[in-house]
């Protein structure tokens, strides 16, 4: 179950899940030894436990950066649809179709959206209804995505009139304001998560040097 999610994860950021497990194994491998390596010729015990909670820590920023990854990823995907749909506004108001103004859309998507959007198109080719939208807005997480998407359908099901332009004009703009809300927050939290180094730092320098006087102390007492 771990296995899957693990290799779930890994692959929904476009790496090779064997790849990545091998740099995984070799990062353990090689701090394992180092850890054995300074036991064996120092016999610190301080030290070798120092390298262990490291070896953890490691662990931990290796297998928690998938997921930061994913939402990384998903957050670009959602600032391309907003990015797509001002162009598929254009081409709407300049009285195309709903299926025209996708299929226009395509040389100005990326691999990852260009697949979605085609296979939007060829779903809307057999099934005439909600659902081929509904598939598409899945691939965001926002809610307003399948709002937006819903008022586009509604374009297809009653016309590209002015009512269901207002209305996606509506949905649209509060899409698009949730997005940089978001981003302004992320910004905000990355700002506050760098005043934060500092005190890391000073606290890392402050264990380290403890130890290094116990170390030290200790050896003065075995001397004595």
């Amino acid at each position: 179950m771990m296995k899957n999610k693990l290799k779930e994860a890994i692959e929904s950021v476009g790496l090779s899940y064997r790849k990545e497990i091998l740099k995984i194994v070799l990062a353990n491998l090689i701090l394992l030894l180092g850890t054995g390596a300074i036991y064996y010729f120092t016999k610190n015990i301080i030290y070798t436990i120092m390298l262990l909670i490291g070896l953890v820590v490691v662990n931990y920023m290796l297998l928690s950066r998938f997921a930061d990854m994913k939402k990384t990823l998903a957050k670009k995907h959602e600032n391309e649809l907003i990015t797509i749909i001002t162009y598929f506004e254009v081409y709407i108001r300049n009285k195309n179709n709903v299926y025209q103004s996708f299929n226009l859309l395509i040389p100005y998507c990326s691999s990852w959206m260009k697949d979605k959007v085609e296979t939007l198109l060829k779903e809307i080719d057999n099934d005439k209804s909600v659902q081929p939208f509904v598939n598409f807005a899945n691939n965001f997480s926002q809610l307003s995505s399948h709002s937006l998407l819903l008022s586009i359908y509604q374009m297809v099901d009653q016309g590209e009139n002015s009512h269901q332009l207002e209305q996606f004009d509506v949905i649209f703009d509060e899409l698009a304001r949730n997005r940089h809300k978001e981003m302004m927050e992320q910004k905000e939290k990355s700002l506050g998560n760098m005043s934060t180094f500092p005190l890391i730092g000073a606290g890392a320098i402050t264990v380290t040097l403890t130890i290094s006087i116990i170390s030290v102390l200790g050896d003065l007492m075995n001397v004595i």
